[in-house]
């Protein structure tokens, strides 16, 4: 097994070759989850795998997310598994473009937001592990940005707040307050209903590596026991600074490839591609948290 790193300096971005994800030894194994934990970002290419073997994968670093409601209708059971995450404009029972202005693609949409996946969890991921079953001919990228860069560059500028200051703050995140924002009022009242606001820690120590990480994103509504504009000031430079601090790592797709990501450390979007023309299809596993954020312990290093 090889591994590259694109951005040494902040160790982020690894590339995987010489592996095949559906008979990877325990040992290669081994070292491909510290690879994952350590840099963020792995990509593996050339892996064609379906949702059986995806499943079976991503269950070797943990238990699984079952998809929210919104992924996984009811009508979609015969066809795709509760593990599974389907982010794509391409209707599984019949084949055929899903219409733009359809709840599902409208929900994708939302993912063009830089935002980290189940922050609006009780007990946020780990790790998502995307498979490129289909892609489109233009756009349909995914960016990443290093929120364990920010927090350690943070003081490079003159800041109101530093992070020894708001280390044990808690925030609150909710992907119905994300989305409103981002693609309007999409959910019926059962969605909000059973997707309330749920607390985060605002630093995170990554329980791996033991470096710290801003948790935000555009899932992160204001700060607990703050004034409500001063604390969303304060996320909105945080978000800011992530994006802006390090190297955006620029993903462009290839079919059969698949590419993990650690929650707890990176922010990623969707880059947008013409829905009514092309076609898309990516299959999501997601590694389970174990408690919630808020009960961890927050050690700066």
């Amino acid at each position: 097994m090889k591994v590259d790193i694109k951005y040494p300096e902040q160790d982020f971005y690894a590339t995987i070759s010489g592996v095949d994800v559906k008979s990877i030894s325990d040992g290669d194994f081994l070292e491909l989850r510290k690879v994952v934990e350590s840099c963020g970002i792995t990509v593996i290419k050339d892996q064609e795998v379906n949702d059986e073997e995806q499943i079976a994968f991503s269950e070797r670093f943990g238990e699984l997310e079952i998809s929210i409601g919104t992924n996984h209708k009811k009508e979609n059971n015969p066809y795709l598994k509760p593990q599974i995450s389907r982010i794509s404009n391409v209707n599984i029972a019949n084949d055929k473009l899903i219409p733009v202005d359809d709840h599902k693609v409208v929900f994708d949409r939302g993912n063009n937001w830089w935002h980290t996946d189940s922050s609006f969890k009780e007990i946020p991921a780990k790790i998502s592990i995307l498979s490129a079953r289909e892609i489109p001919e233009e756009g349909g990228g995914t960016e990443f940005v290093d929120a364990r860069h920010a927090l350690e560059t943070w003081n490079s500028k003159p800041r109101k707040y530093s992070v020894e200051q708001v280390k044990n703050d808690i925030t609150e995140h909710s992907i119905v307050y994300s989305r409103m924002k981002n693609t309007g009022d999409i959910f019926n009242d059962k969605f909000k209903k059973d997707m309330p606001y749920v607390r985060q820690r605002l630093i995170r120590t990554h329980p791996y590596t033991k470096r710290n990480a801003f948790y935000a994103g555009s899932h992160c509504i204001h700060i607990i026991g703050w004034e409500l504009e001063e604390g969303r000031e304060l996320i909105n430079e945080i978000n800011e600074w992530i994006v802006n601090s390090g190297e955006i790592a620029r993903h462009k797709w290839s079919n059969g490839e698949i590419v993990l990501w650690d929650n707890r450390r990176v922010l990623h979007r969707g880059t947008g591609y013409d829905e009514s023309k092309y076609r898309r299809i990516m299959h999501r596993t997601t590694v389970a948290g174990d408690k919630p954020s808020y009960e961890e312990e927050v050690i700066l290093h």
